[in-house]
């Protein structure tokens, strides 16, 4: 049998799509964070420990925010099925480079239906994005 451990497009060598195991063996290993791109109410339901809510809508304003307040160079996008993920990955590279990439093939249902660890709730990393919206970080 063999096994599909990632999909590698071919138009950015810095973006990944790769199941909820891989991303969580890089998780475990403090090798990425996570970016969660959903609305906030579906981050409230059900989220991985330690993601990051940056809403889709306020991507484009806010990923350039973020990334130069934590120290990391990968992260993993993921959203509820991989629907918005993928659509990001591939209409705005240009937020992503000087990165690498991972996009959580699947999104939540699958990490989910894998047994894998979830939160529920918004915490700080939920309410990060509006803050870094109004400017009321340092």
């Amino acid at each position: 049998m063999t096994q599909i451990t990632e999909r590698r497009t071919p138009y950015y060598a810095n973006i990944q799509s790769v199941p909820p195991s891989i991303v969580r063996r890089l998780i475990k290993s403090n090798a990425i964070k996570i970016i969660d791109i959903r609305q906030p109410w579906e981050y409230e339901d059900h989220h991985i420990p330690g993601s990051v809510l940056i809403p889709l809508d306020y991507i484009d304003d806010l990923l350039p925010l973020f990334l130069t307040k934590i120290n990391t160079n990968s992260f993993a996008i993921v959203c509820e099925h991989a629907n918005r993920s993928t659509w990001l990955i591939f209409n705005k590279p240009y937020l992503f480079e000087g990165y690498k990439v991972y996009n959580m093939l699947g999104g939540m249902e699958l990490w989910i239906r894998m047994g894998y660890e979830v939160d529920k709730g918004i915490d700080d990393n939920g309410t990060l994005w509006y803050k870094l919206l109004l400017g009321k970080t340092k």
